[in-house]
């Protein structure tokens, strides 16, 4: 089966998510420290400890269950965390 034209697109896509989700996992940790480090902000605790997990869950998953939907849900999931992480510490800085 191929997927978007190629011959072993799925299997690349959900390699993809997989890798970049749990990549992300890291990132957001990093960001976390830096939040609690320098600006006190603790809601960051929340929200990039515990999404990214979430995310790098659903992209493992999806790739195990070869489900597209799964896997892209998670890395939207993981790519959405810093920025949402980034506009509510505008928002309480504010």
């Amino acid at each position: 089966m191929s997927f978007f034209g190629g011959a072993d697109g799925l299997e690349l896509f959900l390699s993809r998510c997989r890798i970049m989700s749990v990549g992300s996992v890291p990132v957001c940790l990093a960001a976390m420290v830096f939040f609690i480090k320098e600006e006190g902000w603790y809601f960051s605790l929340l929200l990039c400890c515990v999404l990214p997990v979430i995310a790098a869950y659903l992209a493992i998953r999806g790739k195990s269950d070869i489900r597209a939907g799964m896997a892209a849900s998670g890395l939207a999931l993981a790519v959405a965390t810093l920025p949402l992480a980034f506009v509510l510490a505008s928002l309480e800085g504010a």
